[in-house]
């Protein structure tokens, strides 16, 4: 399954980011709304029951009912009992859930004193179907807002402020005293429906805003994306028509210094690493060419003279001839073959090799060939790497040191601290310095002059330099105290 464009989860991770963070908005909105109007309905109830407590008056006390009071008028839902349980007031909307006669509110006890105040929670069962039926009838409430009222309240758990005052004379409404034993307790319960209306105004705006306002942030991250990639899928387009045949074209670099700037510099850049890349290949294949062309050409010159000449021809000579071009074809395209897998082969297995072992091998090999060879180095000396092209690195080393030589080469090993030196001294005609770090560039040759058969391809040193930095080492080239060149070879040692 396809993974989705940079710019479709670029949407998405912004349209969730967006949608939790209008959620959390809308829900923060929401409760400061109901928060700060819930205080209002609150502090307007603490007041109405202070209003009605303080300013009761007795309008008639009948025994064996509940006395009859009067009060500031109200809009709050408020109930009055006295200490017999029995309704001196209530309001139209609570009075339906006072089932069988009963308040809402408990009855004040003895233990509540004269001037008591409190809240508390109080819970609406359902209403009674016939008081309900009275309370909403056209005649009492013609615009059905108790009913509403009595519907919302059913079943609801409201704050309640309550205060209790004792009894004893009350002055009635004729100036007439009058005893009323017991106590009375004001209740006004908070509606918190103000609050919830509110919310619902607010809900009304949120539920069509926010999402719309995500769907606008997603629409937004959309076109910013695409505008943003825009860049780089022109920088993609032109990379793409750049081929082996243009690699000197570049990318256009923004100004914007950003990480697109970045991406076209960085471009341009592997760009200029190819380009270098494919010269350096077109130059070893011509440099191979060349090399190859002048054992071939000896090679045809000799078998073309004999065939011309079968009776005059030397033919043990010939022979002899044509098994040395042979053999430094062979030496050239096995060197050839090491360079390309040197290339093709960036990890190098890492195992214990006696350096020393290696170099006496080498050395054994050529004890005919012509010079002296000197070895000077400890029984053992244990690097880390691959033997087989630790032993090529040491074989060209010796190879080289031998051709240029006059009469010695001298070799020796020695540790310095933690890694091993490799000296191979020859007391030919030298390298001199500024020559010195050309003469591992690949095909290298500082005598131009001089014979192929003496200079060799040019391919040993630089193979050598190849391995080494492959060890984690180096080789460097520097004056002999004979007088000709020192190659210095330095390993980690184990």
């Amino acid at each position: 399954m396809p993974r989705l464009s940079t710019a479709a989860r670029v949407t998405v991770v912004a349209g969730v980011v967006s949608a939790l963070l209008a959620g959390g908005f809308a829900f923060w909105i929401r409760h400061e709304v109901y928060t700060s109007r819930y205080e209002v309905v609150r502090e307007r109830a603490h007041k109405t029951r202070d209003l009605i407590a303080n300013n009761m008056g007795i309008l008639a006390l009948h025994r064996g009912d509940a006395p009859t009071v009067s009060h500031p008028a109200t809009d709050e839902l408020y109930e009055i009992v006295d200490s017999a349980g029995r309704t001196s007031e209530v309001s139209t909307a609570v009075s339906p859930f006072q089932m069988k006669g009963r308040p809402v509110q408990p009855a004040p006890g003895p233990d509540e004193e004269s001037g008591w105040d409190g809240d508390q929670y109080v819970t609406f069962g359902a209403p009674d179907p016939d008081a309900r039926g009275k309370a909403c009838a056209p005649s009492i409430a013609p615009e059905h807002s108790v009913c509403a009222t009595i519907a919302r309240l059913s079943g609801r758990r409201l704050e309640a402020y309550r205060t209790v005052r004792q009894g004893s004379w009350f002055n009635l409404r004729d100036s007439r005293p009058g005893r009323l034993h017991g106590s009375l307790a004001v209740t006004v319960f908070v509606v918190p429906f103000e609050a919830e209306d509110a919310v619902a105004d607010v809900d009304r705006v949120l539920k069509p805003a926010l999402p719309l306002a995500v769907l606008l942030i997603m629409v937004g991250a959309y076109v910013a994306t695409r505008m943003a990639l825009r860049p780089v899928e022109r920088m993609r387009a032109q990379a793409a028509a750049i081929s082996q045949r243009n690699l000197h074209e570049r990318v256009p670099v923004p100004r914007t210094g950003d990480v697109v700037a970045r991406l076209a510099t960085t471009l341009n850049e592997t760009l200029a690493r190819l380009q270098l890349a494919a010269a350096q290949q077109r130059g070893f294949v011509a440099d191979a060419a060349h090399e190859l062309r002048s054992p071939i050409a000896s090679l045809r010159a000799i078998l073309e003279v004999a065939n011309e000449h079968p009776d005059r021809a030397d033919w043990p000579r010939v022979s002899g001839h044509a098994i040395e071009e042979i053999r430094r074809l062979q030496q050239l395209a096995d060197d050839l073959l090491l360079v390309a897998r040197l290339d093709a082969e960036p990890s190098t297995v890492h195992q214990p090799v006696d350096l020393a072992e290696l170099v006496r091998r080498q050395l054994a090999r050529r004890v005919d060939e012509g010079p002296e060879l000197t070895f000077d180095a400890p029984e053992s000396v244990v690097v880390a790497g691959d033997a087989a092209q630790l032993d090529r690195l040491v074989r060209n080393l010796v190879d080289n040191a031998i051709r240029h030589t006059r009469t010695t080469v001298a070799v020796g090993i020695e540790q310095d601290g933690g890694d091993v030196v490799l000296r191979i001294d020859d007391d030919g005609a030298g390298i001199p310095e500024p020559e010195r770090e050309r003469v591992f560039e690949r095909f290298a040759r500082l005598d131009e002059a001089r014979s192929r058969d003496a200079g060799g391809a040019g391919l040993g040193l630089a193979i050598a330099r190849e391995i080494a930095l492959r060890h984690d080492g180096r080789l460097t080239v520097a004056g002999s105290p004979s007088g000709g060149a020192r190659l210095i070879l330095v390993l980690p040692q184990v």
